[in-house]
């Protein structure tokens, strides 16, 4: 993170707590959150569902209001000045915001229509847009009949139209499959490398939490970690050391720090104790493996938890 008055996005102390309700007890899905975005940066909301990121978004985008703190856009006030931050970001929901029965160029042209643009400037939008994003054989299809990976690119495009120079993406990938993926994160980067455009992005994926600038790690509406993805990894060591459940005390006792993945420990430390580990390992008989350490086994050192979908926002 970054601090200064050339920050795109600014969040300070913001709490959001959930009130009673039949079902369940008040539930703080922030708990006095802080970070800053620079401009042109691209920051990785990594955790699992119920972590916070989708309550920030909301927050950040003005469709939810905090219950403490504060947070601007731009330099504007999401509560005070809420539609000048509307027309300074790009959103993607988890759902894809289109309508199903309207063509991809029918869906764009609606968009600009709803950010004020009319006659030539609207349709010259449209159609840069389109070829910016490479779907000019697909224009005139009916977004219903395209597949998902494509339909989130139409999505993309939707929220890129106006030229927002930042955007704010809800785990826009999820339900893609790796190929489709791919291909929206590509336009994703694409359209920030031209543009110079702030991407704050939630996932509970490493594989696109590794494309961020930055990422911020939540749990239970709290920031536990942040940085550059390599340097968290390297906070953890050179290697890590999984072997089977049964078998943690083997890893504490060679002085590591110790957390488990559904039937597996891992453990973190420096080279000498990983190596430790190891040798009591292969005296012991017990199967192992010696790797670099990923984001989820930094998330899993701060946390105790696994990036796997939860519940909640």
């Amino acid at each position: 993170m970054t601090e200064g008055h050339g920050n795109a996005i600014e969040v300070e102390a913001l709490r959001r707590i959930y009130p009673n309700t039949k079902r369940q007890g008040e539930r703080v899905a922030l708990d006095g959150v802080s970070l800053s975005c620079a401009r042109g940066t691209w920051v990785a909301l990594l955790g699992p569902n119920g972590s916070g990121k989708s309550t920030l978004l909301r927050i950040l985008s003005t469709l939810d209001r905090a219950d403490g703190g504060s947070a601007r856009v731009m330099g504007f006030d999401v509560v005070r000045e809420a539609r000048r931050v509307r027309g300074v970001i790009g959103m993607v929901f988890q759902s894809a915001g289109l309508d199903r029965l309207l063509t991809v160029r029918e869906n764009l042209l609606a968009q600009a229509g709803l950010l004020g643009m009319r006659g030539a400037e609207s349709r010259g939008k449209v159609e840069g847009v389109i070829g910016r994003f490479g779907l000019e054989e697909r224009a005139g299809e009916r977004v219903g009949t395209l597949s998902g990976g494509l339909a989130r690119r139409v999505d993309l495009a939707r929220a890129c139209l106006g030229g927002a120079p930042v955007l704010l993406l809800d785990e826009p990938s999820a339900g893609l499959d790796v190929a489709a993926r791919e291909g929206f994160l590509g336009a994703l980067t694409q359209e920030r490398a031209e543009r110079e455009t702030t991407i704050l992005h939630s996932t509970h994926d490493m594989a696109e939490a590794e494309r961020a600038d930055v990422v911020v790690m939540m749990c239970e509406g709290k920031i536990v970690a942040s940085g550059a993805p390599g340097a968290l990894r390297d906070a953890l060591g050179e290697r890590v050391v999984e072997c089977e459940g049964t078998r943690a005390e083997v890893l504490e006792q060679a002085g590591l720090a110790v957390a488990l993945r559904g039937g597996s420990a891992v453990g973190t430390g420096d080279p000498e104790r990983v190596e430790r580990a190891a040798g009591m390992l292969v005296r012991a008989g017990v199967s192992f493996r010696v790797q670099p350490p990923t984001l989820e086994d930094v998330y899993r050192a701060q946390t105790g938890r696994t990036l796997g979908a939860g519940s909640g926002t």
